[in-house]
Formats: structure tokens, sequence, C-alpha cells
């Protein structure tokens, strides 16, 4: 046993030399186990916390990247300000778009005339007479040859017509089904048709013959006859100014895509050279002329031509509403370019204000939108066309019914009382027009 223990005894030997130092080896050992035993499962915490950590600070270092210098909030102002500056200039270019120039600056009209005299009506109605003859000719525009011309012309009026003869055609040749008519007639139709550029009359526009045969019935209905005479015109203006760029410098109505202005109406369809029957439209009449009174469209007013108008649009705080009717005679290819022309931008003087005095300001307006369109074509060889030439090209007869948009900021200081009452804006007309009138005054 000694024997087979004895490489025990250098154990033994030492254990007996530091037998005194056994237990604090002891205790050491076992506070060892203890540590390792703790920080095992702490370790996995650890772990994952250092890993938020190192992610944390990834976090910071790329916002640091995104850190706006010290010029952006001013940049950032610039661009708003700019962005308010284009909004304020589109809410003036539509307040200038009902700024348009006056028939007469004269006797200063609107709102109210400052001379009581009935005369200024009267000189009102010359000057519209002056400014419609001047759209007819910017237009290069006459009317077929009249019953008095063809007198002159031959020294006598039209023969009577022997139906399936066949007359001379525009180029010329004789046209199936056509009456027989007197070959000098024909060549003076022609030779009309070949010196301008649209068929058009004055009377096309309603106004023009209502001021022609006009008589005075009080101051008020007056001042409404001049507003709405104007708002008129405004209209008319768009529509001539369509038709002139329509026809640049065709020369002649043989060749010209619109052919002829059949009418511009507010108070109901155009029969003009139709024998279409429609439902009357009567309004006020004053001697021969008629009182084509705007069409405001608003919730107490519904529209004289829809039911139901496809934008929805009436009149409010913002904006006066108008429908019309207008009908042209044109070239059928040109359906489209004449409609997508009557909405398109057109330009135009005023003066800030409505003051003559002013210097003049260039401006814009595209007040119009189609609301409802009509279609024909028409027989060439009806009565209602036997004067007129218009060309070998099949030609159409295109009927619209139209929106007429007015932004009330920029005309409201000059319309009448009675118009205002009409539309049932007297309730906000007193602070509106104080403010739009210090608002003139200031340009």
């Amino acid at each position: 046993m000694n024997s087979s223990m004895g490489f025990l005894r250098p154990v033994t030997s030492v254990l007996k030399k530091y037998k005194a130092l056994l237990p604090s080896v002891i205790i050491t050992v076992v506070a060892l186990l203890l540590v390792v035993l703790v920080a095992m499962p702490m370790g996995g915490q650890v772990e994952e916390g250092m890993t938020g950590s190192v992610r944390t600070v990834g976090s910071i270092q790329s916002l640091s990247k995104n850190i706006p210098s010290r010029r952006e909030p001013k940049q950032i102002e610039i661009y708003m300000d700019e962005l308010q500056e284009e909004a304020n200039k589109i809410k003036e270019l539509a307040s200038q778009s009902s700024q348009r120039n006056l028939i007469t600056y004269e006797y200063k009209i609107f709102p109210e005339p400052e001379d009581q005299s009935q005369q200024i009506y009267l000189e009102f109605g010359e000057q519209y007479h002056i400014a419609i003859e001047k759209l007819i000719r910017r237009m290069n525009a006459l009317d077929a040859p009249s019953e008095a011309e063809i007198r002159a012309k031959t020294g006598g009026g039209r023969q009577p017509t022997v139906p399936g003869r066949g007359r001379t055609s525009t180029r010329g040749a004789a046209t199936r089904g056509e009456a027989k008519q007197d070959p000098r007639i024909d060549a003076l139709c022609l030779r009309r048709a070949q010196e301008i550029s649209v068929f058009a009359n004055p009377s096309a526009f309603a106004w023009y013959p209502f001021w022609d045969s006009y008589e005075f019935s009080g101051k008020t209905q007056a001042l409404e006859d001049c507003w709405d005479s104007q708002v008129a015109f405004w209209v008319y203006e768009d529509i001539a100014d369509t038709i002139e760029k329509m026809n640049g410098d065709t020369g002649d109505v043989l060749s010209a895509p619109v052919k002829r202005l059949l009418g511009v109406r507010f108070a109901g369809p155009i029969t003009v050279g139709s024998k279409t029957t429609t439902r009357g439209f009567s309004r006020i009449t004053a001697g021969a002329g008629v009182r084509d009174k705007p069409d405001y469209v608003t919730p107490r007013l519904p529209s004289i031509f829809l039911s139901h108008s496809p934008t929805g649009r009436i009149s409010d705080d913002d904006v006066d509403i108008v429908h019309f009717a207008v009908s042209v005679l044109l070239d059928s290819r040109s359906i489209l370019p004449f409609m997508k022309e009557l909405c398109s931008e057109k330009a135009h003087l005023f003066y800030p204000g409505f003051v003559s005095s002013a210097q003049a300001v260039e401006s814009c307006h595209n007040q119009i939108t189609i609301l409802q369109s009509d279609l024909k074509v028409i027989d060439k060889t009806a009565s209602a066309h036997e004067l007129y030439r218009y060309g070998k090209g099949a030609v159409v007869r295109l009927d619209l019914i139209c929106e007429y948009q007015f932004n009330r900021q920029g005309y409201d200081a000059i319309k009448p009382k009675i118009i205002k009452e009409q539309l049932g804006q007297l309730e906000d007309a007193d602070g509106q027009d104080s403010a739009q009138g210090a608002r003139f005054e200031a340009l």
C-alpha cells in the first residue's frame, strides 16, 4: 500500500506545508466559479446592448450628414415668397381679365353718371355704333348684297326664279337643283364673297339695332341699358377676335375657314339663316331694337339656355357667370379649330381704375367655356343662302351655347347699383365697393 501510494507523497507534503492557506484557496476557487456562472447569462445582454449602441451611433452619423446648412432656412423663405408672389400674380391676372376697355369714358357713366342729361345716353349709343362697326372692319366683313345694291347694280330687283334650271355656282358652273338667277346678280354676289373675309352684318350683334332706334325711357332704365350692352360688347369682341384669327390672311370668303357670322345672343338661340323653330324668349323692346339682356346665372336666375350647366358654375361672391349663344357657318374641316380658338387666351388693353387718363396696361383674358354644341350641314341652294357664296367645300352651321366668366373684383367697382340689386349682390356691396374703390385708386 505504501509503495503504491508513493507518488502522492509530494502532494501531501505540499498540502501539509501550506495547509494554513487551504481555506483561502478553496474560497477563491469557489468565488471564481460563481463569477463565471453569473457572467454567462449576461453575455447575450451585453452583446445586444453593444449592438444597439453601434446602431445608434450609425443613426447619429447618418443624421449628421443631413443637417441643413445655416443658409437653408433663408432659401426656404425665398422659395415660399416666390410661391406667394406667383399666387398674387394669378389673382391679379384674374382681376384684370374683367378690367376691359369701355365704350366711352367721356361722361363717366358707370357706376352712376356724373352728368344727369339724357344726351349722354344718346352719345353712348353713337359710340356703341362706332365700336361695333370697328369690329366689322377688323373682321373684313360685309353682308351679302342688299336689294338696294342689286337694284343699283342691275337696274332692277331679283327676278322670279324658275325651279330646276340651275344657277351659276361660285366658280361659274351650273348647280343642279338650284333656281335660275340673273347672271348679273350672281356675279355681284360672287364679287362680294371675293372682296371680304367673312359675311357679317352689324345687326348680328343685337345691341347694335337697339341703339339705332333708342328712345329714352328713364335714367334707371337707360343706365341698365348701357351696362348690359357694355357687357355684351366684351363678349362681341372675343367673337370677332376669334373669327379674325381663324381667317387670318385668307383674303376671301371662298377660301376662309369661317364663312359667316349668323349672330350672338343672350336672350335665346340664333334663328337667322335657318327655318328651325325654337321656343320664344321675349324681352323688353324699344322701337325696332331688342334689349338682349345678358343671361346672368345665379341661384335665383337659372340659365335661359340650359337646365343644367356642365360646369356647374353660377354667379357668387367671386364671379359673375353669363350664358350666351353664338352661331357661325364654317368649312366642315374647321369645326374643332374654331372651338379651340374661341376658348383660347386673348389679349386686351385696359385703364387701371377705368380712368382713361391713366397709363394703359396690357393684359390677357380667357373667359369662354363651351357648354353645348350643335352641328348641321347647310343646303347652299336654300333661299336663306341665295345671295351668299361660300366656296366649293362642305359648309356646316355650328351653334354653340357658351359660358362667360367675369371676375367681380375686377369690375364690381363700376357695376351699377341696379344690376347688383338684380343679381342679389347689394347685401355685401357697400364693404366690397369701398375696398375695391380704394384698390383702384391705389393702382
